[in-house]
């Protein structure tokens, strides 16, 4: 019975100390360093000094500094929904220029192959026409040269056939006309023609005569289609400066497009990272405030005695 008496006694006392009026020099006392810890140590140092002077209870200040702490909670959670919103809401705005931006990436890249392979084509088609041309220029240089051997066998032959020539001078054109055939393709026939007697000279002769037209239509044959090739190849090369001209001013739309969508999707990141951050400020400064409000909870509840008008009587 009387354990119970006595924990009635002090719950009534602590009733009682509760509703008494606070202390103002008391009050000073217990809070003068906490008013000088910081600005907003100092404001609601002020305040509760402007109630006590009003005749303010303790009961009164607990309330007005607990007033102050669930309204801090409530504006967190106000705050954290509101921001958290607006993050999401950006971010749902910005999944749309992420697919336009990878989109867009995709295509410049298929862009940029496209250069690359009509570039790869003109280069083939470009060491293709300088093989042909090689080629063309060399048989050109040997079928000049057999029209010319042709064109040597013939005046020799026909200096042969007439008279006056010594042994020594025929034997000269006979070693003279086989040295023209050496090394060519009308080796056999420059051999048959320093051999010739005069019966066969006239055969021999229309024979060349033969083969410098074959000679003559085999050129003429290459010139044909040697500008078959030039026209072909300047066919090609113009549709692929067209298309690789097409294709590089397409890819030039492109990147710049896409550069413009990645700014813009940069920027709009960043938009939603500000709103973290801002977030985070505030919670930062609302928690500095909380923890300022905590520590006042404390300083009166410690010291209810000290500031309790009662204590001073």
């Amino acid at each position: 019975m009387k354990l119970i008496s006595l924990c009635l006694i002090g719950l009534v006392m602590s009733n009682n100390i509760m509703l008494q009026t606070a202390n103002h020099s008391a009050f000073k006392e217990v809070f003068g360093q906490f008013a000088k810890s910081s600005d907003f140590g100092n404001k609601l140092f002020g305040e509760l000094s402007e109630f006590i002077q009003k005749g303010a209870t303790l009961q009164d200040l607990n309330d007005h500094v607990e007033e102050l702490r669930k309204h801090l909670a409530d504006d967190q959670t106000e705050d954290e929904k509101f921001f958290n919103e607006q993050q999401e809401s950006l971010e749902a705005g910005l999944q749309g220029l992420v697919n336009e931006v990878e989109e867009l990436k995709e295509a410049v890249d298929v862009a940029a192959k496209k250069i690359s392979v009509l570039n790869q084509q003109q280069q083939i088609i470009d060491n293709l026409f300088s093989q042909d041309q090689s080629s063309y220029q060399k048989r050109l240089a040997n079928q000049n040269v057999i029209l010319e051997t042709i064109s040597l066998l013939v005046e020799r032959a026909n200096t042969l056939q007439l008279e006056g020539h010594s042994l020594i001078e025929k034997d000269n054109l006979l070693e003279e006309i086989k040295q023209l055939g050496r090394g060519k393709h009308i080796e056999v026939l420059a051999q048959i023609t320093a051999h010739l007697g005069n019966e066969q000279a006239e055969k021999v002769l229309k024979l060349l005569e033969s083969l410098r037209n074959a000679v003559v239509a085999s050129l003429e044959a290459d010139e044909a289609k040697e500008q078959e090739n030039i026209r072909l190849y300047n066919k090609l090369s113009g549709e692929i400066t067209a298309s690789l001209s097409e294709s590089q001013r397409h890819y030039q739309q492109l990147e710049e497009h896409f550069e413009q969508k990645e700014y813009e999707l940069r920027i709009g990141k960043e938009g939603v990272k500000e709103v973290g951050l801002k977030l985070q400020d505030r919670n930062d400064s609302r928690q500095f405030i909380l923890d300022r409000v905590r520590e006042a909870q404390e300083l009166l509840n410690d010291n209810l005695d000290r500031i309790a008008r009662w204590s001073q009587e």
